[in-house]
């Protein structure tokens, strides 16, 4: 028998086994020191059983990653933190049926129909508090839970610091370019979530996996050209926040590059 793996305790070695029985490939499981060892009798199969079983570990760490636990919640502060007020103002506005002033980028003015913006310290909170505005329970799911599942990847590669300040510009940005084109009259998580998946797939194309499906880049764009026809109208889903998604989607790919250069993390 030869030498093949350690088994990390954390992870169940159950599939990896049943695998190897279903192939015929014999082994046999030692003890050394508390620790659980694959021996292995054919030499040819010992690199690629390493590969699968780092693969199996890296499938199970991701899985457990997106898991809503106090560990998880711990470790995302600022994830967290973006869920929990959009679950409170969701709450208070009862779905944006009432005190909607409270989280608008700029004051309504109905006759003749125009806005005006916050001033002073006002103005602070309002640049930013409409991502936390949701129109309904399928508005508020869809956002925060891509806002978790981005969220939960990102922001343990970048510090604390950067990944803040990261959703804090794809905020403004989004925010703003919507205010723009259209007024104050819109909300939602999803600009952000927008910046994270054009941060993540420049990240992806350019440095290295963060194991996202391709298939998610591919949806939020189709999802962003559903938004430029009346479809959503149609099915009474309201009108989308298009601007607020393409700038925040464009922002987040540029953001990219400066955050690479100047204050990645070391295993970023």
């Amino acid at each position: 028998m030869l030498f093949a793996c350690h088994f990390d305790e954390r992870y169940p070695i159950e599939p990896l086994l049943n695998e190897l029985t279903q192939q015929g490939i014999v082994y046999e499981i030692k003890q050394a020191n508390g620790i659980s060892e694959l021996w292995l009798e054919d030499e040819q199969v010992i690199e690629p059983v390493r590969k699968a079983y780092e693969a199996y570990k890296q499938a199970q760490q991701q899985q457990k990653q997106h898991t809503l636990m106090i560990e998880n919640l711990k470790q995302l502060p600022i994830t967290t933190a973006l869920i929990l007020i959009s679950l409170v103002v969701a709450f208070v506005t009862q779905l944006g049926e009432q005190f909607l002033d409270l989280f608008f980028i700029a004051q309504i003015q109905y006759y003749p129909r125009s806005w005006i913006p916050y001033t002073g310290i006002a103005s602070v909170w309002h640049s930013i508090s409409p991502i936390f505005l949701h129109f309904g329970i399928e508005h508020l799911i869809f956002n925060t839970l891509s806002c978790w599942y981005l969220g939960s990847i990102l922001e343990r590669k970048l510090s604390a610091i950067s990944y803040f300040s990261l959703v804090i510009i794809l905020a403004l940005v989004s925010n703003y370019s919507q205010l723009w084109v259209s007024g104050p009259l819109f909300g939602g998580l999803s600009g952000v979530v927008y910046g994270l998946i054009g941060f993540a797939f420049v990240y992806q194309l350019f440095y290295r996996s963060l194991a996202i499906p391709k298939g998610l880049f591919y949806l939020a764009i189709g999802w962003i050209l559903f938004g430029l026809t009346p479809v959503f109208v149609w099915i009474g889903l309201g009108n989308m926040a298009n601007t607020a998604h393409v700038s925040g989607l464009i922002c987040g790919a540029f953001l990219f590059l400066p955050f690479y250069l100047f204050v990645k993390k070391e295993n970023l």
